[in-house]
């Protein structure tokens, strides 16, 4: 009988201690994915991680040292009931009945501390919880523009070096869009920097409006947003942009008791048509200056060779005249009447537009 006591209770020691480790193994792993999302998302742009970062890591490293500590002692005080149990703490001959009775009391005390140690457990997994979301918080926030709650810039090169690497091992296209508001800095020195950010947050709720869960929208840069799309074909592609180029500039941005009209011009270019990432990147961008330099509000999509108004590739009417080729693009910096010009311009829109909101005023006092 207490033969059988003995081996019992020795399984269930043994059964306690592998339970125990994948407890500690569970909550370690935990943290340890953690950091590790911390070290990747650091490492995308080579960088230190920020000093709230360093906190949190620290101050969770320091609990799970004294944590283990606990557990330490805790597994040394299962380990000396077992040696207990095995072997009595004299020579003299132990009858059956006080081996028994001794037998029940370590079995008392074994659950005492399987007790202890799993509030500890509750309490630690608890505690980790906590930190892990305050980390995850700190990280979600270090990817997010504060201004248009979009992702940003760091977050856009991570999203857009692992789609890259995805093509290159399993050939799924996407689609590099640049996309700058127009006129965006006459924005600001003729209604305000609040102007300008009340723009910024409408183009981006305007955008994230029609965005499907497949795209990818950034705040790159002031007035630069990127989108990633997951098309590789041309008509798509094309359909897409103008279903974006008109969710801006379908109604004005509306700023106490002006109107502000608001466009953008954006390029686009295929990973099918890039040789390396960084040159997805260069392609998208001379399509981007080529809608710049045709008259702002209106796209164009770089096929590695020529750049081709988005408007004509979705409607079906691509003509070979309307095509530019990419050699006659140089970037040259502009004369001083060619500035004076496109200031004249912008000078005239906007005149316009504040002559219209006058008017406006006026027919609403008259009423």
């Amino acid at each position: 009988m207490a033969e059988l006591l003995t081996f019992i209770l020795g399984d269930l020691f043994g059964i306690l201690t592998l339970l125990l480790g994948i407890a500690v193994g569970i909550t370690l792993g935990r943290m340890w994915a953690a950091y590790l999302t911390l070290a990747k998302i650091n490492a995308a742009e080579n960088k230190e991680p920020a000093t709230n970062y360093r906190e949190q890591l620290a101050g969770m490293i320091q609990f799970t040292h004294l944590f283990s500590g606990d557990l330490t002692k805790q597994i040394e005080q299962l380990e000396t009931l077992g040696e207990k149990l095995d072997s009595p703490s004299d020579s003299a001959p132990v009858d059956d009945e006080a081996r028994s009775t001794k037998a029940v009391q370590l079995v008392a005390e074994i659950a005492a501390a399987n007790q202890r140690l799993k509030r500890r457990l509750e309490s630690a997994e608890a505690t980790l919880k906590t930190q892990a979301q305050e980390l995850e918080d700190s990280l979600s926030e270090a990817r997010t523009d504060a201004l248009t709650r979009l992702f940003n810039r760091r977050a856009f090169d991570e999203e857009q070096g692992r789609r890259w690497a995805h093509w290159q091992r399993k050939q799924q296209p996407y689609c590099m869009l640049l996309l700058d508001i127009d006129h965006f800095k006459q924005v600001n020195d003729k209604y305000g920097h609040d102007a300008g950010d009340l723009v910024l947050r409408e183009v981006a709720s305007r955008l994230m409006a029609v965005m499907r869960e497949t795209d990818y929208l950034a705040r790159i840069g002031g007035e630069e947003l990127a989108v990633l799309l997951p098309e590789g074909d041309w008509d798509a592609i094309a359909a897409v942009a103008c279903k974006l180029l008109d969710a801006i500039r379908r109604l004005p941005v509306i700023y106490g008791e002006c109107e502000i009209y608001v466009t953008a011009s954006c390029g686009l270019m295929s990973v099918t048509h890039a040789e390396s990432s960084s040159g997805l990147i260069k392609g998208a961008d001379e399509a981007l200056y080529a809608a710049k330099s045709n008259g702002r509000n209106c796209g164009y999509i770089n096929d590695g060779t020529t750049l081709i108004p988005i408007e004509d590739l979705a409607s079906g009417k691509v003509t070979a005249l309307k095509k530019v080729p990419r050699d006659q693009l140089e970037r040259k910096k502009p004369d001083s009447s060619d500035v004076n010009s496109a200031a004249t311009v912008s000078d005239i829109e906007i005149a316009a537009s504040e002559l219209k909101n006058r008017l406006f005023r006026m027919s609403q006092r008259a009423c």
